[in-house]
């Protein structure tokens, strides 16, 4: 939908341009900035034109309210194919008018009536392809991670003193990530990171300091049922959420005035194109809690699971 939007911009509006701001704010994309929009008024000098894609649920007046904090100052004209359900206050800075689906279809429709957009049938795609991420699965360490709980304190805390527990060894995964962290302007910045990866939670989670793992003691060791691992695809995804980052820059406006600096936050996306990731073996600790039925005591969440 964005290309389509973008389109029919570039014959409605006056000098569509990119916009010097990020692109993406709180689910809202920026279309671009435009001198002007002969289907709306507006005192200001250029419309910013932002584009909220189809969802299922609706738009609310605090949803809106998050876009206002990140957005530039001028005025705003957002195209939304989400219903919207909720008000934006007013600013004194900032001016908005949003189309909903209905006005949207509607603009679309007409466009398409006028000859100035051509309807085709979608084709086929192809199915997705997963990341072009190399899985490298290094050779064993026998590390481990510390306990942060002890378990007679968690069994007395519950009043179950005198139960008796077995230690053990809770299979688990290190991985190490090498890539690069993409700016809004195509700026590359590398690193290497380790995640954990906790299949029995299960939850991935930026381990940052290597030096609290130890060597594991030689215990029995427990396995997760399989389907708890995180698939190649889907870790892929989580790695991009768990690096993302939002870093301070700066964007210069122009107005009648003069210019103004303002300094926002702008997001660095990880980049899974040419990245490196393996994983070595790693060992929570746990125990073995000798209930009528045994339980697994996770040692760093502190929750039972079924042995």
């Amino acid at each position: 939908m964005d290309e389509t939007l973008r389109d029919l911009l570039g014959i409605r509006t006056v000098n569509l341009r990119p916009s010097k701001f990020h692109s993406e704010v709180h689910g809202f994309s920026c279309l671009g900035v435009a001198d002007s929009v002969p289907d709306i008024t507006s005192q200001y000098e250029e419309v910013f034109i932002w584009h909220a894609s189809h969802g299922i649920l609706p738009i609310t007046g605090s949803e809106l309210t998050r876009w206002a904090l990140d957005a530039p100052m001028g005025f705003h004209w957002i195209l939304s194919e989400r219903p919207v359900e909720g008000e934006l206050e007013k600013m004194e800075s900032m001016e908005v008018v949003i189309w909903g689906p209905e006005d949207v279809s509607h603009w679309l429709g007409e466009a398409v009536l006028m000859g100035e957009l051509v309807a085709k049938a979608p084709e086929e795609e192809s199915p997705p392809q997963a990341p072009n991420v190399r899985i490298l699965e290094n050779s064993p360490l026998h590390r481990s991670l510390p306990p942060l709980i002890d378990p007679s304190s968690w069994l007395s805390q519950r009043g179950m003193e005198g139960i008796g527990y077995s230690p053990v060894l809770l299979e688990a995964r290190l991985w190490t990530v090498t890539g690069h962290l993409r700016g809004p302007n195509g700026e590359l910045d590398s690193g290497t990171w380790s995640l954990f990866e906790d299949p029995w939670s299960p939850s991935l989670s930026i381990l940052e300091d290597l030096e609290t793992l130890q060597q594991a003691p030689d215990l029995r060791k427990l396995e997760p049922k399989s389907d708890t691992w995180i698939s190649q695809d889907r870790f892929s995804d989580e790695v991009g959420k768990l690096l993302e980052v939002r870093r301070k820059g700066s964007y210069e406006e122009s107005n009648i005035s003069g210019s103004v600096r303002s300094i926002i936050l702008q997001r660095w996306t990880f980049s899974s194109d040419d990245a490196d990731i393996y994983f070595s073996p790693i060992n929570i600790p746990g125990w073995i809690i000798h209930f009528e039925t045994n339980k697994i005591l996770h040692g760093r969440n502190g929750r039972l699971y079924e042995s």
